[in-house]
């Protein structure tokens, strides 16, 4: 299995990487490391593992690779607190897993995160934005045009989705980079898909 470690933390970014190599996995620091060690012409999947909020460097990673196939992980220490959230959603690995747990996990064929179409519906989407921005309940559905009872569901929806038992700050904010990260996700799938696709900024 081949790795991009995408971590601006340094002690972590080596520390998963000599794990890594370790059980005989090549990888690749991207913040690290400038110099790729994987040959771009090949067809092989490769795991990407982020653990960053820095969005440029994201962006030229996922520019860099093209479209080469892909199973991307997040790792997150703000919702994996069991008080906050029933489960991590698809994808997401907790920073405080034990090393077995991870190998696992990515060696799972099917594992990794899913385009943010498969998680939330466009409206589901939309109210989401808006409760990151500040929102409230009432100014949404008079935007949207729906009912508070609908803006209520969707909301409902979205935790469920998550995982979360409740809705703060911390996992709006949370989810806010996470839409973001998956965004990136669904652009590369459709840069895939569909050879005339072009990138459009993302908020």
């Amino acid at each position: 299995m081949k790795v991009i470690v995408c971590s601006d933390n340094f002690f972590f970014a080596n520390g998963i990487s000599a794990l890594l190599n370790q059980a005989g996995h090549k990888t690749w620091n991207f913040f690290y490391h400038s110099v790729n060690p994987f040959c771009e012409k090949e067809d092989n999947e490769l795991v990407i593992i982020i653990d960053t909020n820095e969005r440029k460097p994201l962006r030229d990673l996922f520019a860099l690779l093209g479209k080469r196939k892909l199973r991307v992980f997040f790792i997150t220490d703000d919702l994996s607190d069991q008080h906050e959230s029933h489960h991590p959603f698809q994808g997401v690995i907790p920073r405080k897993i034990t090393a077995a747990a991870l190998l696992d996990k990515l060696a799972e064929s099917r594992a990794g995160v899913r385009p943010l179409e498969f998680l939330l519906t466009n409206q589901q989407r939309k109210v989401l934005q808006y409760l990151i921005r500040g929102v409230t309940p009432g100014v949404i559905a008079r935007v949207m045009n729906i009912s508070v009872k609908t803006v209520s569901a969707h909301k409902r929806k979205v935790m469920m989705n998550f995982g979360l038992k409740k809705m703060n700050a911390r996992s709006l904010n949370c989810m806010a980079d996470f839409i973001y990260k998956s965004l990136l996700v669904s652009e590369h799938i459709n840069r895939q898909k569909h050879p005339q696709f072009i990138s459009r900024p993302m908020y």
